[in-house]
């Protein structure tokens, strides 16, 4: 999706996530995903996940050239750690997947790194909405990510991170 195509009029920054978000702010500096979710409602974040601070990480199924492995993200806003196979080659466009249905997490724009990646979607509600994502790179070592939580972005997300 272009960035011309981005709702940008039903987008506000705000700086903490509301009080019922699925995600909190931990003291006044840190901004933790709690749950998210695939297209068909798995959540990917669970208590058997590599731990980060103590907090799960977001688990994920990813591809790339016949290559297979999880991959778990730390729930922390900003905070670039991993776990699990994180030997992908630099640069490569991974296909990201649920670990449990295996369907591909849905595109929401093209990145503009420069692996020509595309921002994919992890829903923040089992209700599946485009209000409630947490969207991100596809491509291994692109670092750009954001948080928009009832149409409210958590993370800065639409000034200059996608190409139209």
């Amino acid at each position: 999706m272009p960035k011309r195509d981005v709702n940008q009029d039903g987008l506000k920054i705000q700086g903490a996530p509301a009080p019922n978000s699925a995600i909190k702010q931990v003291d006044t500096v840190f901004i933790v995903v709690t749950q998210a979710f695939c297209p068909n409602g798995h959540n990917l974040i669970s208590n058997d996940n590599d731990l980060f601070d103590n907090y799960p990480g977001i688990r994920l199924a990813c591809e790339h050239d016949g290559q297979h492995g999880d991959v778990v993200l730390s729930p922390f806003q900003g905070d670039e750690s991993k776990k699990g196979k994180l030997d992908w080659p630099d640069r490569a466009k991974l296909k990201v997947t649920c670990p449990t249905c295996h369907v591909e997490l849905p595109r929401m724009a093209t990145c503009c790194c420069d692996g020509k990646g595309d921002i994919i979607k992890l829903y923040l509600s089992p209700k599946i909405s485009d209000s409630h994502v947490l969207a991100m790179c596809n491509v291994w070592g692109c670092r750009r990510s954001r948080t928009i939580d009832d149409k409210e972005i958590i993370s800065e997300y639409l000034e200059g991170q996608i190409e139209d």
